[in-house]
Parts: C-alpha cells; sequence; structure tokens
C-alpha cells in the first residue's frame, strides 16, 4: 500500500528546500501520497493579512513564493493562486474567511512541489483540500476523503495540501494549528496506509525540548498511547487528534523523522524506559511514559493513565526520571 509522507514546513523555507524535498520523495521505494505544509511562518503572515488586509503584507507572501517559483521555473503555478488572494482582500469579513486566507499556504506550496516533481520527470497528480469536513471553522472535523482512489493509485505521486478541507458549501476550512500531521494520518487510515512518515527539521521525538534541556535524546520507539498523551502535553507541537486515525486503524503505525534520521516509530507497542518525556506545564513538567501514573505517589497530579504533571522544572524531570535511560534510548 502506498506510504503517506508529510513534508514539514520548517523544511521549506527556500527554492532548495523544495528542490530536496521532491529528491526526497523521488528516492522512496514507490511513489507516495505526499501531505504539505504551508511553507516556513506563511500560515502567520496569512492570518495577519486576513486581520489587517494589508497589501504591504500581501506584497511579502507574494515575493516569498514567487522569489521560490521562479528559481524553479514553476511561476506559472503560483501565479493564478496569488491574484486570488490578492482579490480575496477586497471580501468583507466573516466566519470563514481566515480559513481562507490561510488556505493559501498550503496550495501555494502543494503547488510548487507538484510542479518541481513534474519537471523531475516524476509521474505527479496534485490534490487540494480533497477532505470533506463540517463547517466548523479553524478547527474543523473530517468527514470523508474525496479521490480516495486517485489518491491511493500505485504508480503516481500523489501531493495532498495538508491542514486545510472544504465543507459542504465548498468553502475552505481548516482543521487546527499543526493540522498539517492529522491531515496525513486520517489520509494514512483512509486508504489502508501501513505507515505515516512525519518528516519535519527535528530528528525524531525527543525526551525534552532541546532547547531546555541540553542533553535530551531522541526516542528510538514511543506507544501511541503515550504519544496521544505527549500530544496534549503539547510535545514537538503535535496536533492533539494527529494520532487518533492510527488508534483506529489499528495496524497503523507513525514515523517521526528527518530526511537523514532513523527517528522516532509510534506504534502499538509498549517500549521501555518507563518514563519518556519531559514537556513544561506552567510552572512545572508533564511526564510522560509507562510509569508515569506511580509519580502520583510523589505527589504528581494525573493527566492521564501514561502522563503526570509535577512540580519541578524540565531540567530538573528530564535528570531524574529520563536522564538515567538515556543509555538505553541511545543504544
Amino acid at each position: 500500500m502506498k506510504p503517506v509522507v508529510k513534508i514539514g514546513g520548517s523544511l521549506l523555507r527556500s527554492a532548495g528546500d523544495f528542490l530536496r524535498a521532491a529528491e526526497y520523495l523521488l528516492k522512496l521505494p514507490e511513489p507516495p501520497v505526499a501531505v504539505v505544509s504551508a511553507m516556513k511562518g506563511v500560515t502567520d503572515m496569512l492570518l495577519e493579512l486576513e486581520r489587517t488586509r494589508s497589501y504591504l503584507m500581501y506584497e511579502e507572501v507574494l515575493h516569498k513564493h514567487l522569489a521560490v517559483a521562479r528559481l524553479l521555473g514553476v511561476e506559472d503555478r503560483v501565479a493564478p493562486l496569488l491574484k486570488e488572494l490578492e482579490a480575496a482582500l477586497r471580501l468583507p469579513r466573516a466566519g470563514w474567511t481566515p480559513d481562507y486566507f490561510a488556505s493559501f499556504g498550503e496550495r501555494l506550496s502543494a503547488a510548487i512541489l507538484h510542479a518541481v516533481l513534474r519537471r523531475l520527470g516524476a509521474e505527479a497528480e496534485l490534490f487540494v483540500a480533497p477532505i470533506l469536513t463540517n463547517s466548523n471553522f479553524g478547527n474543523a472535523d473530517p468527514l470523508r476523503l474525496e479521490h480516495k482512489d486517485k489518491i491511493a493509485a500505485p504508480g503516481v505521486a500523489a501531493v495532498v495540501t495538508g491542514f486545510i478541507g472544504r465543507d459542504a458549501d465548498g468553502r475552505f476550512t481548516t482543521v487546527g494549528r499543526g493540522g498539517s500531521d492529522y491531515t496525513a494520518t486520517y489520509i494514512g487510515r483512509e486508504i489502508g496506509a501501513r505507515k505515516v512518515s512525519l518528516v519535519t527539521d527535528a530528528p525524531g521525538v525527543m525526551t525534552a525540548d532541546p532547547r531546555e534541556v541540553e542533553d535530551a535524546a531522541v526516542l528510538p520507539l514511543l506507544s501511541l498511547h503515550e504519544a496521544v498523551e505527549a500530544a496534549k502535553a503539547g510535545a514537538k507541537n503535535f496536533h492533539p487528534r494527529t494520532f487518533l486515525p492510527v488508534l483506529e486503524a489499528g495496524n497503523m503505525a507513525v514515523e517521526v523523522r528527518s530526511y537523514h534520521s532513523r527517528g522516532t516509530l509510534i506504534a502499538n507497542i509498549y517500549p521501555p524506559p518507563p518514563y519518556k518525556i519531559v514537556t513544561k506545564c506552567g510552572q512545572g513538567s508533564c511526564v510522560v511514559g509507562l510509569s508515569a501514573y506511580e509519580l502520583t505517589k510523589l505527589g504528581g497530579t494525573p493527566l492521564g493513565r501514561y502522563s503526570v504533571r509535577l512540580d519541578i522544572p524540565p531540567r530538573q524531570a528530564h535528570e531524574f526520571l529520563v536522564k538515567p535511560y538515556i543509555r538505553y534510548i541511545n543504544t
């Protein structure tokens, strides 16, 4: 079955980045479903543009994408979308307009990546917002994957916009920030994929935020239930619903990795160590792991079966609970 690969926005900053993403996809054993995020920082720019309707902000979005598209020789693919965005500046504000503006980020980046794949000789098809959702703008629920057979068809790379869908009236919707991960796992479930790869600039799921804990390490394995609770605790900025389609599928795994790392495999397994992830929770820490609930005996507040909040800083929680297992993790 066709693999699903999400290319994160942190990997899409320049023309060279789009070329690198296309080359990575072409090296896979079979053409994948490539779920594409907006270029780094673009979604925030588009939401600000919807609020301000600033022509200077529009020009910043325009130049950012035209510069990339011209270097790649695919300017004709983004020009119509940029004209559509310019016209949107004159729209009256409504409940659906923030999602409409935000949709341009994924639509532009997917159009660029699709065009680059075609220029490199790949057989590829572009699917824009193929997920039918309800009309809960800003946090829409997927209802159905349209064009499922075409997306799953072997031998052809399917380039799909992450984060966005459409409601029954054809209006663009979004599934919440970080939603490209969720889009990828939802599509994976719908087409029966065995694995979904979330490709980012991080080498995998870390035991802590490396900006706060210098000796944080990459976890090679993580159970689905731990991942669900880690997402709720804010680990890696996962969309809270990222792993729900994986749980529903039953036999699907998720791989979090960079282009070059082995990454973290998340599946229906229960691997050691007992404490795996520490995140910052207010003035304290959230600890995620198979034995996290045991920490309630030390005064921790249970957040779920595999997560507990402690009133100590992340660095200290990592030092005492996770670091003793770092050597095991790295073997």
